[in-house]
């Protein structure tokens, strides 16, 4: 009894094999038939190699393929039909006219060809038709909608392609006179760029939809600079010295502001476009400057003047001759001793009327400079400085005194 068990057991398992042995079998060499209609056709070296000879297909987008295909069963299931292309070169074709081509089929990567039969066609080709290439260059537009924020301006529009080359049949192209994109510009802040898709317009500005003209660019770049708009002051900076005080002046900048526009940072960073520095000492008691009004790059002058001139005069300076006696120096070497040959020196002084009653020559002190003989020895001319103690007086022109230099 329990030997027939065992024989029972050992007959079920194996029905179980031999069950699974014929179904992986049906499986794997059972094969199904499945079709895929209207496959579009791809075609290699369209644009390269025909259109350099000068040729172009006519009416590819019809180009279509039915297949009928031998698969094993157990690849079905994981068969992505869509995936299949059908591609045709051109390479080989030289003269316009009706041409017979064949065609290679490339499926899903997850499929190997010497898994899949075409059953039909029998055979690999399609009829196309080549015709003569014409080519012609159109001027491309833009309309621009809508307009920048407010305080900022748009600069001048740029688009890559500028001309737009289109390519077909003699009798469709001459129909197109030119390209349009749209640009909205609405509350813009800042530079745009955007590659945009653009119509193809006749001589009645209507747009024209016909499938054998072929643009040889998809898109237009285009940019649109946005800048922001500021008036800036003109402004020269003025340097002070004893007795000359920018307080005792009057003067004018003509024009005093200018408008100016550029990247927003750029403008930003700009208060005021400086002229020129200037040493109130060196000035005459009236003057009359010109000057280049020169931007940084990238700055635009809106305003279209290009040069500012300055007018100064002084209120009430007056001048006074002194003879100097007392001299001094600085800049002497640590070994060395030093005499002042000269014991007199007239000097001119400048300030106002109030300052100047003030000065007598006790007031005066010449301060040569060493610093070029600081460690030679002899007698030299050398710079020096008028100081005047309390006053606020400065000094008219240069000065130069003798010295005796030796070693300490």
């Amino acid at each position: 009894m329990e030997q027939n068990k065992k024989r029972k057991i050992i007959y079920i398992i194996f029905s179980i094999l031999i069950a699974a042995f014929v179904w992986f079998y049906v499986n794997y060499a059972e094969v199904v038939t499945i079709s895929v209609n209207e496959i579009p056709v791809e075609f290699a070296n369209e644009e390269t190699t025909l259109a350099d000879r000068g040729l172009m297909l006519l009416n590819a987008d019809d180009a279509v393929v039915d297949l009928r295909l031998q698969v094993p069963r157990n690849l079905v299931f994981r068969f992505d039909t869509s995936k299949i292309r059908i591609v045709a070169d051109l390479s080989s074709i030289t003269a316009p006219g009706k041409q017979s081509l064949g065609y290679t089929i490339i499926y899903p990567s997850n499929i190997t060809s010497r898994n899949v039969a075409v059953d039909s066609p029998s055979v690999r080709t399609i009829s196309v038709e080549v015709g003569e290439l014409s080519r012609k260059e159109v001027e491309v537009r833009c309309k621009v909608v809508g307009s920048v924020a407010e305080d900022y301006i748009a600069g001048t529009l740029q688009m890559l392609p500028a001309v737009l080359e289109v390519r077909g049949q003699q009798i469709d192209i001459m129909q197109v006179n030119y390209a349009q994109v749209t640009l909205n510009i609405s509350d813009a802040t800042s530079t745009i760029v955007e590659l945009l898709d653009y119509d193809l317009y006749d001589f009645n500005d209507q747009i024209i939809k016909n499938k054998n003209i072929h643009p040889v660019s998809d898109q237009i770049q285009v940019t649109m600079p946005v800048m922001t708009v500021k008036e800036v002051p003109l402004v020269v900076d003025f340097v002070e010295s004893p007795g000359m005080r920018l307080g005792s002046f009057d003067y004018s900048i003509e024009p005093q502001t200018i408008t100016i526009s550029g990247d927003a940072a750029a403008i930003n960073a700009i208060d005021q476009i400086v002229l020129d520095t200037l040493n109130l000492s060196a000035l005459s008691e009236e003057e009359h400057l010109s000057y280049d009004i020169v931007l940084p790059d990238g700055i635009n002058n809106l305003s279209g003047i290009t040069g500012a001139a300055l007018a100064i005069t002084s209120q009430n300076f007056q001048t006074l001759e002194v003879e100097a006696t007392r001299f001094s120096y600085e800049n002497l070497g640590a070994s060395r001793s030093v005499s002042i040959v000269t014991s007199t020196l007239p000097v001119v002084l400048r300030g106002t009327a109030e300052e100047i009653a003030k000065v007598s020559a006790k007031d005066v002190y010449i301060i040569a400079d060493l610093a070029d003989v600081a460690d030679a020895s002899g007698s030299y001319t050398v710079p020096a400085r008028v100081q005047v103690d309390k006053y606020d007086v400065g000094s008219v022109g240069t000065y130069e005194v003798t010295v005796h230099i030796g070693e300490s």
